[in-house]
């Protein structure tokens, strides 16, 4: 039930915010299904989770929608608090989320606004906390800004700022190499550029470069062993997540990052699979209310959900009838659960997805997997850039290849994708029930 919830709040964040945003609705709604539930005799506790997670979407949507009190057309100016980096991009423009706290038109009057709106705009370089003044223009929901200045930074977004430019700065002697250990350790290339991001797009494997719980997942792998070696079991741990939390801040706290590492934190503290999923998601948009309307935050909960939902299952299903190895059985599986409950938010956003991704993911993986080693190396050792140069070859020659594999559109491939996996998880079970009945 938990997983369902949270897939069927984010899908409702996304396509219906206006079910959210009314508090006054939603809550009895949600104690009413409670209720009922309980009265059927499900467990009170993924009952309990499944209400917060409906009674933190209508708190985080209802924090994130914008409360000006003046038309938006006369509003030309805009104060807040930026709670998303804004990179400049090669000849292209930024932009940027900011929290709102005042608002003033063409007559000068001000007023007072809050909420979170996108703003874009050709000139900021700006870091999360940051406090602006933007000038400009309202574009529907969008605040289209001629000029912006910055009024303060704090202590924690200058930190970032210094040891982000040092980092670059030492990626940078790397070439385009050091644009993508760049674009993985910083979740921004050194110019801002999303390198290789066509041929990603189009090979289904966007994901593979776009900062999320795998990332973390993989920088985890690659220093637990040296860290748990050097200070033990328990501090090496420690030691491990005070790395990822550092991993999280240097990315302007990502919100695909911060679900992971607080669905790991939970996982670790013994909570349950599913109950860690569920809040997980209700603390990240307790914290980061921003993150209702965040792309890469749906992704990561819809894929997640998906995963722990179907991918188990499936996996075994492959391996009845595949002699596959078990780590390409695994990633396949896991690609296609995560395929089948995210193509609806796909087709929204880019009107195409890629099934070769199912396939094409476990090597990927792999290699991304080892350039963020081979990354960490090159900024401790300045001649591993040589690795990093040769790997990173490999891997726009491979991104080259599997962007040519041709697209899907529309539902028909995906229900035939999500008919087939049903049927191969289904079919094992039934051959062995008509085995043992023959037998």
């Amino acid at each position: 039930m938990g997983y369902a919830s949270v897939i069927a709040a984010v899908y409702l964040l996304w396509f219906m915010p206006g079910f959210f945003s009314r508090p006054l609705l939603v809550m009895p709604l949600a104690s009413l299904s409670a209720l009922i539930l309980l009265k059927a005799g499900r467990d009170a506790l993924p009952v309990m989770i499944a209400s917060l997670a409906a009674a933190a979407s209508a708190a985080a949507l209802s924090a994130s929608l914008p409360d000006i009190p003046a038309e938006r057309w006369r509003i030309d100016t805009v104060w807040g608090t930026v709670v998303q980096d804004s990179q400049q991009k090669k000849g292209r423009t930024s932009g940027f989320r900011m929290e709102l706290e005042r608002a003033a038109d063409g007559s000068e009057a001000v007023f007072s606004a809050d909420g979170i709106i996108y703003v874009v705009s050709s000139q900021a370089d700006l870091y999360a906390g940051d406090r602006i003044i933007a000038s400009g223009y309202f574009h529907g929901d969008v605040f289209r800004s001629h000029s912006v200045e910055l009024l303060a930074r704090p202590f924690h977004a200058g930190l970032r700022s210094r040891c982000i430019l040092r980092i670059k700065e030492r990626l940078r002697e790397t070439g385009e190499a050091g644009e993508l250990a760049s674009l993985l350790l910083l979740g921004t290339g050194s110019d801002g550029s999303f390198v290789l991001s066509s041929d990603a797009r189009a090979s289904g494997l966007s994901h593979v470069l776009a900062l999320s719980g795998m990332h973390l997942s993989i920088l985890a792998f690659i220093i637990s062993p040296f860290l748990e070696r050097i200070f033990g079991r328990k501090k090496g741990r420690a030691a491990t997540d005070a790395v990822l939390f550092l991993f999280a801040f240097l990315s302007g706290w990502r919100p695909s990052l911060m679900r992971a590492f607080i669905f790991r934190v939970l996982l670790s503290k013994g909570m349950g699979m599913e109950t860690s999923f569920v809040l997980s998601f209700v603390i990240l948009l307790m914290v980061f209310p921003a993150a209702s309307q965040d792309i890469g935050a749906i992704y990561s909960f819809l894929c997640l959900g998906g995963i722990f939902i179907i991918s188990d299952r499936l996996d075994r299903a492959l391996r009845f009838f595949l002699p596959l190895p078990y780590p390409v059985s695994v990633s396949m599986a896991a690609s296609a659960s995560a395929l089948i409950f995210s193509v609806p938010l796909t087709i929204s956003v880019f009107g195409s997805y890629q099934l070769g991704a199912i396939v094409t993911s476990f090597p990927f993986n792999a290699a991304i997997s080892v350039y963020m080693g081979l990354s960490l190396l090159a900024l401790a050792i300045p001649h591993a850039g040589i690795l990093l140069r040769a790997s990173y070859r490999l891997i726009a020659a491979g991104f080259a290849a599997a962007g040519r594999l041709p697209e899907s559109e529309g539902l028909l491939p995906y229900l035939l994708l999500a008919s087939m996996a049903s049927a191969i998880m289904s079919l094992p079970s039934a051959i062995l029930r008509i085995r043992s009945r023959s037998g």
